[in-house]
């Protein structure tokens, strides 16, 4: 056992974390997006508020690991984990800044007026989505980065591949809501 083996531990925990989490709050988008009252959309909007916490834990466990790792191995001249760290950077962006803002927004217009034709459009924001699958295409191109350890063109273009694959894949939640989601029994949050 050495310091790398632990940082490389702590490294898989933290991204485990980060993925249960990502897996959560899309669930929770998803059914927030079928919601048919304020108050069950209210509830699905809690869970995620709830579960978002562990974000900021797993990014800091990646990035500290990460670097750790690169310091004791690596070098930063390496183009996979340069691209590793931008990828990190767009998805902490996109889910910190794009995706919490508007589910500030929505909660708003939820507590205040209820699902109301403006919350449902909330909803289905494109922007929202989009940051959202692109976020999920993101981890999914920042794993091929780490195992696959493409040349500098090579992450750039799994990168742009992510970010255009996450936003063409988040246009069919920008239309109506419906029964795309599934009832599930005991499906509303505590």
């Amino acid at each position: 056992m050495n310091g790398y083996s632990i940082a490389l531990f702590l490294h898989l925990l933290s991204l485990v974390v980060a993925s249960a989490a990502a897996a959560l709050t899309t669930f929770a988008a998803l059914r927030l997006r079928g919601a048919d009252t304020a108050a069950a959309a209210i509830s699905w909007l809690t869970l995620t508020e709830r579960v978002v916490r562990a974000f900021p834990v797993a990014s800091l466990g990646l990035l500290g690991t990460g670097i750790y790792m690169t310091q004791a191995r690596w070098t930063w001249s390496v183009p996979w984990i340069d691209a590793a760290v931008v990828g990190l950077a767009l998805i902490m962006a996109l889910g910190g800044g794009v995706e919490a803002r508007r589910g500030r927004a929505l909660r708003i217009e939820l507590e205040s007026s209820g699902l109301t034709p403006a919350s449902r459009r909330l909803l289905r924001d494109p922007v929202s989505w989009s940051a959202k699958m692109t976020t999920l295409t993101l981890v999914a191109g920042v794993l091929f980065l780490m195992t696959v350890k493409p040349t500098g063109a090579g992450c750039v273009s799994v990168l742009l591949v992510a970010v255009v694959s996450g936003v063409l894949g988040a246009i069919p939640m920008w239309r109506t809501a419906g029964a795309e989601v599934p009832e599930l029994v005991g499906s509303r949050p505590s």
